[in-house]
């Protein structure tokens, strides 16, 4: 948009005939010109292209046609080569394509539902409600199924670790039972255990066994 000379006099002698407070982003809001009111009756100010033309059009289909070709080329990577080899020593319980039905469970807001999570070679690929379990009655939320994509979750931990570096379970094990015999010391004083919400009566039963060896630890929900 060409800007118009504006008239400096007729925007002095409206903002002296005002009355009240006037709020403008610009002079040229202020004077209100033929060319600012077209500028902002239009829908889409100050294009460039115009793409209304028809020539403009035509580029721009060009111009997207090339880009969705460029974004196919990409597209077209091929993948080394890999091995299929069959198992050394097969489980006795996986057949190709016969799936296994285990009994689960799920915690959400301090309840548990009983679920039916389906397995394919090992692998978790369907959770359903538990028909058997009076809380769920074969039902399933969103939740429930979309809980088998954490399986999969790439930030998912797969090893024990210990200061960034990988560990083992064996190792995990003796530091817990030498933090335990430390807290022995002080009959459980300093020690301190945080969990969500818990509702297993196994767990339950644990850390109560815990705090009754050490009286001086604290459990935090």
């Amino acid at each position: 948009m060409n800007t118009p000379r504006l008239d400096l006099t007729k925007i002095r002698a409206r903002l002296e005939s005002a009355k009240g407070p006037l709020y403008w982003k610009s002079l040229e809001e202020l004077a209100g010109t033929e060319e600012f009111q077209a500028f902002v009756r239009d829908e889409f100010p100050d294009r460039t292209p115009d793409w209304n033309n028809a020539a403009n059009r035509r580029n721009f289909l060009k111009i997207m046609g090339a880009s969705l070709g460029l974004a196919g080329v990409t597209a077209c990577t091929k993948q080394p080569p890999e091995a299929i080899v069959p198992y050394v020593r097969q489980p006795e319980e996986f057949v190709p394509g016969v799936a296994l039905y285990f009994a689960t469970s799920m915690q959400m807001g301090g309840v548990a539902t009983g679920l039916l999570a389906t397995s394919h070679l090992g692998r978790p690929t369907k959770v359903e409600g538990n028909p058997d379990h009076p809380a769920s009655r074969g039902a399933s939320d969103y939740f429930h199924q979309a809980s088998v994509l954490t399986m999969y979750d790439p930030d998912r931990a797969q090893v024990v670790t210990h200061n960034g570096q990988i560990s083992s379970w064996v190792a995990a094990q003796a530091a817990l039972g030498a933090a335990r015999e430390k807290a022995a010391i002080k009959n459980g004083d300093g020690l301190r255990i945080l969990t969500e919400t818990v509702t297993s009566p196994t767990l339950t039963a644990q850390i109560k066994s815990l705090l009754k060896d050490l009286p001086g630890a604290k459990w935090h929900q």
